[in-house]
């Protein structure tokens, strides 16, 4: 009986009827050429004048499907070596044409045109290729295995991935034109004599809060990759050798003061040389590597005050690791942050690519160093190991499916020398849609193993996802187990294993202008959580309502409440990991809401905040954030934000080592005793931003933050087996009746950062990095934030001074001029 209504649902999941139909798929006739196009933005040769047009625009916001105010004009051509787009872009009022230099790859308040290419016609996978007025170019990578809805990234757009292709822009009296050269080697595409590729083209009209599209693209059906149109009759093109490779050289000086060790304080002048490598092993298939790579230009992390038991997660801003990392994404299990941490990264390669057959296949190998850690003990200068030579790698084969549907194996391996642990961890994943793409169902068994010399830990994680997708009413279910000895964090990160939950959510969307809101949506949902072992230990049971919109005048808003009527039982934050062990925390329920302002105007603004209250007396959680951006002119950006945080009466575990031997109290404490303290938690977190631009090629930004955050204790307690507060011995004072518990966090960075783009892929940078900061014990925390501020100079800093110069060499380029 079972297996029949298992195979009644499956049956019923695939030929589901389509509430939501898919809009029909317009085609558009390639043109092969001979003669040279010159990049002009002019579209003067003959073969755009006799290049058939993709015309007729339909809005994509914000009155989706409706005829487009603003005429749009598209050709293509194509030869041996590039795809070439011509476009027009009318407007009724040029003069009022929405344009601003910016840095590449950000767009800032302007109109822009884009094309979007799927040459596999898989529907999950896709490039685009984009510029504004001004020939600012944008591109980036599209892949279903990174979307995050609840973001608002359907398409799992990736931004950081960048290509090499040449373009040009002018406005003109009846709006702007701009033409697009595409070389083969910044796309894959199937190995056939006549192909067809998935295509559709975009345009804004900022001032009018406007996005146009050629092909339909339908709000309440999930994503834009299944609703392109096609380009016809690309023939006997060939794949070029795609082989290039970035040289870089970088030179840095650095000075660091009031270190704790006098003897770190002072200038160094390090250098480095390295090379970024790309090479196309055939026409689906690329190989990218690294070797000595240096990322002393990227983004300084923002470091906070951690108090929690898990480790803070940070971004990624390496390149390497940001570009074409779709597949190596594909379910959760890689962090990037991982590689190169503690360790010098000696090279890191990755190969990728798809085959005509759908099959992706994606392998990523990367080699540490030995890192050492030098410190001296009782005169004896001491050289620790801190971590062996590693070899981390990642095999992903990805194969496409009828209706968008994929089905993935990946492994992620990390092997270390002599006898420290080695982990392996392998997933089987897989996302399924109907043939209307009105249903999706999706999940996930992964196994982990963890091997050393002394240790041996194995675990499994097993997910399960089914929603409706498309229409104004969606809804889903989701189920998520992780076993006890789960553990992927070798290479990828996981903060609570040994649990298993489920969610339900339904939804109510309305996508088209009604009243004075351009749309709104709306959610519904609950959540539960249990421990796996001891099995189905409750953890906690949440409910929630969202909504919010977008009004008439482009303004943003929207509102999360949520409440725990039954509190929660937290088995980690007393430290202990033995899932015996836990605290309660007291029910709650949680208002945040948030305002953004028109966001076309040359003063924005925002404002978000919200309380959690708890049902204990005068206990809460309140945040605050505020900002503003300034666009001064058509160069110039500026902009401010400030965030406030206070936690009044919360509670959090003492490490072992946060137990101060001298405290009173301390020594009347048993092995392993269980310490909870009650703190008062309080902070700013503010930055400024500054961004101008000189040209199209030439950029300088400014990025600044001050965070300040310090938790203050009142007392301290042990637990019962309820998990409820029992007396504790420890007080946290000294003999002298000082807080010896109370930290402090205070961080300044700045990161001001010159790019010049001499050339096609070629950059010149210049950076000013500063560092100080301080994060300790005894800290001064009865003191206000200006005097925390003030003392910012007197703390161990740092300052960066770097020029990096890379220049990029294409062989079919050089091959040409020689």
């Amino acid at each position: 009986m079972r297996i029949l209504i298992a195979g009644w649902l499956l049956t019923w999941f695939f030929h589901a009827p389509a509430q939501n139909s898919l809009a029909p798929k317009k085609t558009l006739e390639a043109v092969r050429i001979s003669e040279k196009i010159q990049l002009d933005a002019q579209l003067s040769e003959p073969a755009w004048q006799s290049a058939t047009e993709a015309t007729n625009f339909l809005l994509m916001w914000p009155n989706p499907g409706t005829k487009a105010e603003q005429r749009t004009v598209v050709k293509l051509l194509y030869d041996d070596a590039a795809l070439y787009v011509g476009v027009h872009c009318y407007d009724t009022r040029p003069d009022s044409i929405f344009h601003r230099l910016s840095k590449r790859d950000v767009l800032e308040n302007t109109d822009w045109f884009a094309i979007i290419l799927d040459t596999y016609q898989d529907g999950q996978n896709a490039l685009q290729f984009g510029l504004t007025p001004d020939n600012v170019q944008f591109d980036s990578k599209f892949s279903i295995a990174n979307a995050d809805p609840n973001n608002g990234n359907n398409d799992g757009e990736d931004p950081a991935w960048d290509a090499v292709w040449r373009s040009s822009a002018r406005l003109t009296s009846d709006g702007w034109v701009a033409e697009l050269e595409i070389p083969y080697a910044a796309i894959r595409f199937p190995k056939k004599d006549v192909q067809d590729w998935n295509v559709n083209f975009y345009r804004s009209v900022r001032r009018k809060g406007e996005t146009d599209c050629w092909n339909e693209i339908k709000a309440e059906i999930a994503g834009s990759l299944n609703q392109m149109g096609v380009l016809k009759g690309v023939r006997n093109i060939k794949a070029p050798l795609r082989l290039s490779a970035t040289p870089f050289v970088a030179a840095y000086a650095n000075n660091a003061y009031n270190q704790p060790d006098r003897s770190a304080n002072g200038w160094s002048y390090p250098w480095s040389v390295g090379m970024d490598l790309k090479y196309g092993i055939n026409e689906a298939f690329t190989l990218d590597a690294t070797v000595i790579p240096d990322f002393g230009q990227v983004r300084s992390d923002q470091n906070v005050l951690n108090l929690s038991p898990f480790e803070v997660r940070f971004n990624e801003n390496r390149p390497f690791f940001t570009e074409g990392t779709e597949l190596f994404n594909k379910g959760g299990l890689f962090y990037s942050r991982r590689v190169g941490a503690n360790a010098q990264l000696l090279n890191a390669t990755k190969i990728s690519g798809r085959t005509k057959h759908g099959l992706g296949v994606g392998v990523f190998n990367a080699v540490e160093n030995e890192a050492f850690d030098a410190y001296t003990e009782e005169g004896i200068e001491v050289r620790e190991k801190i971590s062996p030579l590693t070899n981390k790698s990642i095999v992903v084969l990805d194969q496409n499916l009828k209706n968008n549907s994929s089905v993935t194996l990946i492994n992620t391996n990390v092997l270390r020398s002599g006898s420290d642990v080695d982990a392996n961890v392998t997933g089987i994943l897989f996302n399924l849609k109907n043939k209307a793409q009105s249903y999706g169902m999706n999940g996930k068994a992964v196994m982990s193993h963890r091997i050393g010399q002394n240790q041996t830990e194995s675990g499994y994680n097993i997910a399960l996802n089914a929603s409706k997708t498309s229409g104004n009413f969606l809804w889903g279910s989701e189920f998520n187990l992780e076993s006890d000895q789960y553990n992927p964090n070798d290479l990828g990160i996981l903060f609570s294993p040994n649990e298993v939950s489920h969610s339900l959510w339904i939804n109510y969307n309305y996508y088209k202008p009604w009243k004075k809101l351009n749309n709104f949506w709306s959610s519904m949902w609950m959540y539960n959580e249990s421990l796996f072992k001891p099995w189905a230990a409750w953890s906690v049971t949440q409910f929630g309502l969202n909504f919010g919109g977008n009004t008439r005048k482009f303004q943003n808003f929207g509102m999360n409440f949520n409440f725990t009527p039954w509190g929660r039982d937290d088995y980690f934050e007393p430290r202990r990991f033995d899932f015996e062990t836990y605290y309660h925390i007291p029910a709650s329920g949680n208002l945040y809401m948030w305002y953004n302002s028109d966001n076309r105007k040359p003063l924005t603004y925002y404002i978000e905040g919200g309380v959690r209250k708890f049902s204990e007396s005068n206990r809460f959680n309140a945040s605050f954030n505020a900002g503003m951006r300034w666009r001064v002119n058509g160069k110039l950006t500026l902009g401010l934000g400030v965030g406030r945080e206070h936690l009044n009466r919360n509670v959090g575990g003492l490490w072992e080592w946060e137990m101060m031997e001298d405290a009173i109290g301390a020594s009347e404490l048993p092995e392993n005793a269980v310490v909870m303290g009650r703190r008062n938690i309080r902070g700013f977190n503010n930055n400024l931003n500054v961004s101008y631009s000189f040209n199209n090629k030439m950029n300088l930004t400014l990025f600044a933050r001050h965070y300040w955050q310090k938790a203050t204790y009142s007392d301290f307690f042990g637990l019962d087996e309820t998990g409820n507060p029992v007396p504790s011995p420890y007080t946290g004072l000294s003999q002298e009746g000082e807080s010896l518990n109370d930290v402090a966090a205070n961080y300044f960075n700045i990161d001001m950062i010159y790019t010049w783009r001499f050339a096609p892929g070629s950059d010149l940078l210049l950076v000013y990095k500063n560092g100080i900061g301080h994060f300790d014990y005894g800290f001064a925390v009865d003191r206000n934030y200006m005097y925390n501020a003030g003392k910012l100079p007197d703390f161990e800093g740092t300052n960066n001074f770097s020029v990096k110069l890379l220049y990029f060499l294409d062989y079919e380029q050089v091959k040409r001029k020689w």
